[in-house]
């Protein structure tokens, strides 16, 4: 059996990724549940309840665990917002509270007077991942991963859609004779998430 060796970063503890093929650091995800007759274009506005979870074994600083919520809940508006999904009302659970359910989103998109309610959950922790798993060269080691989940619920409490995406807060560069990976911020790290949480449930 090949021996798989550990990714140490410089000057960074350890750090890796899961690999997606084009090796951009994106770990494999849940597959998408969707109801047959659901198209993304059906969701024009729509409420959004957002829920942050930082978990206590995280390496983020405490700035940063402040800073979260807000980040990444304009990360996601502005990402609706460039697929032209007017958001109508955006509500943030509290960490300790539960991920809404159906019928209490639905609920809520009555009240406003919109079709759709997103439901976003974000848990961040570390985790031992790998990269470039279809090389020569496959590394693991520890990252921070963000662990999403979205319901898209209609206002008659219909579910849509149910997606998972995991991202890592790290970059792999999986070409070439050297792999390598990079450490990337927690608002770049925001916006890949958010970006690769959206694709998924928005795909046509």
């Amino acid at each position: 059996m090949p021996v798989v060796p550990r990714l140490v970063a410089l000057p960074l503890v350890l750090l890796v990724a899961g690999c997606a093929p084009a090796g951009r650091g994106e770990a494999p995800s849940a597959p998408t549940a969707r109801a047959n007759d659901f198209r993304a274009a059906q969701v024009r506005q729509a409420v959004v309840l957002v829920r942050v979870v930082v978990a206590s074994t995280s390496e983020l600083s405490e700035r940063d665990r402040k800073d979260l919520p807000a980040l990444y809940e304009s990360a996601l508006l502005e990402a609706l917002d460039a697929r032209a999904i007017l958001v109508r009302d955006v509500r943030s659970v509290e960490a300790r509270g539960a991920v809404p359910e159906t019928a209490a989103a639905a609920a809520r998109a009555r009240e406003v007077g919109v079709d759709h309610a997103l439901v976003v959950s974000l848990r961040v922790e570390p985790d031992v991942v790998r990269v470039c798993e279809e090389t020569r060269r496959p590394m693991q080691g520890r990252a921070t991963v963000w662990r999403q989940e979205a319901r898209v619920v209609r206002a008659d409490g219909g579910e849509r859609l149910h997606a998972e995406v995991t991202t890592p807060d790290v970059e792999a560069e999986c070409e070439g004779a050297r792999p390598s990976v990079r450490r990337r911020g927690v608002q770049a790290t925001a916006t890949a998430a958010v970006d690769g949480l959206v694709r998924k449930m928005l795909a046509p």
